[in-house]
């Protein structure tokens, strides 16, 4: 399905750079300290002073502009052609919110077996959440069924989101985990980001988002991925990690 035609060819070219340069990136640096108070058993593992919103992403579309119109028309004409199991499959990826949703793609993925893969992917879940909630409380954008009430969202909304929309935390972190997964397992890359792809749009299926939030929060969550894949601390991580992940049969790579 090619819900969003040519506006989509743009968004994925800058994720695809962003990807690319997050391939350059993976080598540890000294590590990042937090400029802001945070559990001492939950360690942020970036610099924030490059992740300001105001540096980082455009202000959303104002909902009276003209994209901000076709963005709501967007939305209901995806609405309109979804399938059953598109919406199904929407409605669950509303409901994962951790690495398991790509058990889907990289078969033998499960948490439960793979204790350092799931405390990595905890600590990635920490970071883009931290980062995806304050990007949101800066720009305070109304979703989309706030906006059209004809808009129906696909699961119950959570409350204190209404002015969520921008960017989609959804987004956010299905990039951020999957490219981190994408460099642990490389030679299934494509795979992976493909299944990232599908889950931050999911989020228009649910009516949870404008197409500019999930552009928006999938190049934030490639940042967290890119900054988080240069801190010593996480990197070492990934690196056991990548052994577990070997001993388990789900990469090749050392």
């Amino acid at each position: 399905m090619k819900p969003f035609g040519r506006v989509n060819f743009f968004a994925y070219k800058t994720i695809f750079c962003l990807c690319m340069l997050g391939g350059l990136l993976v080598a540890p640096t000294s590590q990042a300290e937090s400029n802001t108070q945070q559990p001492t058993n939950k360690p942020l593992l970036l610099d924030r002073a490059y992740l300001e919103p105001k540096f980082l992403l455009p202000p959303a579309p104002d909902v009276t502009s003209d994209r901000g119109r076709q963005e709501l028309l967007d939305i209901k004409n995806l609405l309109a052609h979804v399938t059953p199991e598109q919406k199904r499959l929407a409605a669950l990826d509303a409901e994962t919110q951790n690495v398991s949703f790509f058990a889907d793609t990289v078969r033998g993925l499960d948490l439960e077996k793979l204790p350092l893969t799931k405390a990595l992917f905890e600590q990635v879940r920490y970071t883009e959440d931290t980062e995806a909630k304050r990007f949101k409380n800066h720009f305070m954008r109304k979703r989309p069924y706030i906006v059209d009430a004809s808009i129906q969202p696909c699961v119950e909304p959570e409350k204190g989101g209404d002015f969520a929309s921008y960017p989609s935390g959804h987004a956010t972190m299905g990039f951020s985990m999957g490219v981190v997964l994408a460099n642990l397992i490389p030679e299934r890359a494509p795979e992976i980001l493909e299944r990232a792809r599908q889950y931050a749009e999911n989020r228009m299926i649910c009516g949870a988002h404008h197409l500019s939030d999930i552009i928006a929060g999938q190049t934030l969550g490639t940042i967290v991925a890119i900054e988080l894949m240069k801190n010593t601390i996480f990197h070492q991580q990934m690196e056991a990690t990548r052994s577990e992940l070997k001993a388990a049969g789900l990469t090749r790579h050392p």
